[in-house]
């Protein structure tokens, strides 16, 4: 038995991600378990379908077990989504790999990317670079470029890339012996918003193909088209509801929201106080150094109540939304590091940190619900049954 990990949001899982999973059975793993965002996702938006209903396709496509990534990690910045999702697979206690796709299918390379990130030369060069860059992101390249040369700095300019930089610095900083798969990605890229005609098209491109009533089933495998419903999230349905909980804050508790830094929040609370479309708030506080990716992630947390401390440490549970005949064996190989859950009774008997979480994951979900038409009705979280 050989256990590999895979980090995911499947929003929608489409063929792209399983012939990543071809390629992680082909590279050894028996069982494969992945480590999947719930109904809110990292580009700071509600996912196209549930997590139950995409954790359900992923098993019936090629995954053994879907774990859930909480939600203030799954809302995160590449470096706290990364450290949140392989401590995870870490306090499985049972994980042997780590299987990513990538755009350079190389992991040597973003090897020696993550560990010049750590280097004891590394801060010298970032804080070189930070003033003449616009954007950390942009200072961290040059620095990379400064250490290693071009050749690998050009690696942060690709999203997948950067993903899994920070999964194998994370494992790192566990510790973690696992033995690192690179799947090289195929097809269109990450951001592109129409499928091109290349081999994989991008979920991106699905979920657009989805929102506007037209046909996607090509795209994506059958047996994951067979579950997937007409019912699909619209987050225009929020946006009154993001604007009036954003008018309701004060210059102190945006602060306290992650990524908010610099005085950022005097330029959220000024701005929210005119913008009148979720869009034209964006469009009144981005900057060069605040991209609207990160700007989403922010107000998305301020909406559902997320603070800076929820996103420090590690998950302090694993929750399960998805598991076969051979998820079951992973489970029993497993020695969880922290509560493994997967009935409702066990959720009440979260105490401390984790209880607070999960309640904000069962708050954030009955939010989530508002955005079908019709709107759907709370507790999922408990009423949703696994095995």
């Amino acid at each position: 038995m050989k256990t590999a990990a895979v980090v995911a949001e499947y929003n929608p899982f489409h063929k792209g991600h399983e012939y990543q999973l071809e390629m992680t059975h082909r590279a050894g793993a028996t069982h494969i378990v992945a480590v999947m965002s719930g109904n809110f996702v990292q580009r700071g938006e509600a996912a196209v379908f549930d997590k139950f209903l995409r954790a359900s396709a992923a098993v019936k496509c090629g995954a053994d077990l879907v774990v859930e990534l909480p939600l203030p990690w799954a809302v995160s910045g590449a470096q706290t989504f990364a450290r949140g999702a392989v401590s995870i697979a870490d306090a499985l206690g049972c994980v042997d790999m780590l299987s990513f796709g990538c755009e350079c299918g190389k992991a040597d390379m973003l090897i020696k990317v993550a560990d010049s990130l750590y280097s004891s030369e590394f801060e010298e060069h970032l804080n070189a670079a930070l003033p003449e860059c616009t954007s950390f992101a942009a200072a961290r390249q040059r620095a990379v470029g400064d250490i290693l040369g071009s050749e690998y700095s050009t690696l942060l300019e690709s999203p997948n890339n950067i993903l899994a930089i920070e999964y194998i610095a994370a494992t790192n900083l566990f510790n973690s012996s696992f033995e690192l798969n690179a799947v090289s990605r195929i097809g269109d890229g990450y951001n592109y918003e129409k499928y091109s005609g290349e081999s994989f098209a991008s979920a991106t491109a699905i979920r657009g193909l989805i929102r506007n009533g037209e046909d996607y089933s090509s795209l994506v495998p059958e047996k994951a088209k067979e579950l997937y419903s007409d019912e699909f999230s619209d987050e225009s349905r929020l946006e009154t509801a993001v604007l009036y909980a954003l008018r309701k804050l004060n210059v102190t508790d945006i602060a306290l929201a992650p990524d908010v830094s610099e005085g950022l929040e005097n330029r959220i609370y000024s701005a929210v106080r005119e913008a009148c479309r979720v869009e034209e708030l964006l469009e009144m506080i981005k900057t060069k150094r605040y991209p609207t990716a990160r700007l989403r992630r922010i107000i998305l947390s301020l909406f559902l109540g997320i603070k800076a401390e929820h996103t420090q440490g590690m998950p302090p549970y694993i929750r399960i939304l998805a598991c076969n005949e051979e998820g079951k064996e992973i489970l029993s190989a497993a020695k969880p590091k922290v509560p493994l859950i997967s009935r409702a009774a066990q959720f009440n008997a979260l105490e401390g940190r984790a209880k607070e979480i999960f309640n904000l994951e069962c708050t954030a979900d009955d939010i989530y619900a508002l955005s079908f038409s019709p709107a759907r009705e709370c507790g999922a979280d408990y009423k949703t049954k696994i095995f």
